[in-house]
């Protein structure tokens, strides 16, 4: 029972989000929103994002520590982070 955030590792279909959300409403509780370490920002179904899917769908916040596109640029630079 009561409010349950979601933690993911990463977010690509969101389909371990749907999951969760399933089994956390069938438990009697309510998802309250979802943290995710990092966003792969792939398409879903559609045009839009898996994350913006996913907000969309279940009317409930998806924020995430960073983005694949923030890691990328971040390599850019910061050369010592890229591996040869």
């Amino acid at each position: 029972a009561g409010r349950v955030l979601i933690i993911d590792d990463v977010i690509t279909a969101g389909t371990s989000v749907r999951e969760s959300v399933t089994l956390i409403r069938a438990a009697g509780a309510t998802p309250c929103g979802v943290l995710i370490a990092l966003d792969r920002c792939e398409r879903g179904a559609g045009d839009r994002s898996a994350a913006d899917e996913v907000r969309a769908e279940f009317g409930i916040p998806v924020v995430a520590i960073a983005t694949i596109v923030e890691l990328l640029a971040l390599t850019e630079v910061r050369a010592d982070l890229v591996q040869h």
